[in-house]
């Protein structure tokens, strides 16, 4: 072998053996698991009832919810009116692991901190949020002013911060998404691993879908990963 391709060679191994040891220390982020345990699936409930809901949340990176180590905030429990028709869950766990738009800007932002979805926190809900703006272009432009530059003395003595780490579009799709889905009849949405669902008068069949949406790697390097867990009730 000639001195050229012996220092070819050497390269070659050195960049190998390089790639090894940096694959071998990069950290990978591991998807949460959230589970439903009550209601357990296919549970019956009569109309115009509620019911007790509880959810656990562990993450390899977050923590667990058991030790209170999960933001119980930033757990989402949608529940999705059906009618008489029914759904594999295996089916539609893909569809819920991408979020619309505005619902994933409010999830990975801290909108979650001081605002609920149908109960007030330190904000207003989102349910109240729609009920005072109706979906008009002027609403619309109002919402956006005021998430982007902050606001004061619109909902009590509290004041909203501004969120300039926010892009316009990033506001737009959240404004819109609360004041197209907050308001939902078929739709109704939770926050907490503990809470109590209130069913309307509607008989039929009931999607609940709890999700959790990680904080990828060190509180925030990588893709956030968000695990899902579906099961059906049933209202007669």
């Amino acid at each position: 072998m000639g001195k050229r391709s012996a220092f070819i060679y050497i390269v070659i191994v050195l960049v190998a053996l390089t790639n090894l040891s940096y694959q071998k220390f990069i950290q990978e982020n591991h998807p949460p698991t959230i589970k439903i345990i009550t209601p357990l699936a296919n549970a019956s409930v009569q109309s115009g009832m509620s019911l007790n809901y509880r959810l656990s949340v562990s993450d390899k990176e977050d923590g667990d919810s058991q030790f209170d180590e999960i933001n119980t905030k930033e757990v989402l429990l949608e529940v999705k009116y059906l009618g008489s028709k029914s759904a594999s869950t295996t089916a539609t766990v893909k569809t819920a692991q991408d979020d619309a738009p505005g619902l994933g800007v409010i999830r990975t932002s801290n909108c979650l901190n001081c605002h609920g979805f149908n109960s007030k926190s330190i904000g207003p809900s989102f349910f109240e949020i729609s009920k005072r703006y109706p979906a008009t272009r002027a609403n619309t432009d109002t919402l956006i002013r005021n998430i982007k530059n902050g606001s004061a003395n619109i909902w009590g003595k509290e004041k909203m911060p501004s969120h300039p780490e926010l892009t316009i579009d990033e506001i737009k799709s959240t404004v819109l998404w609360i004041l197209k889905n907050s308001a939902s009849q078929n739709t109704s949405y939770y926050n907490g691993t503990t809470g109590i669902i209130q069913f309307p008068a509607k008989k039929g069949s009931y999607l609940l879908t709890a999700s959790y949406v990680d904080h990828g790697l060190n509180g925030g390097l990588g893709k956030r990963l968000k695990g899902v867990n579906m099961v059906m009730v049933s209202v007669k």
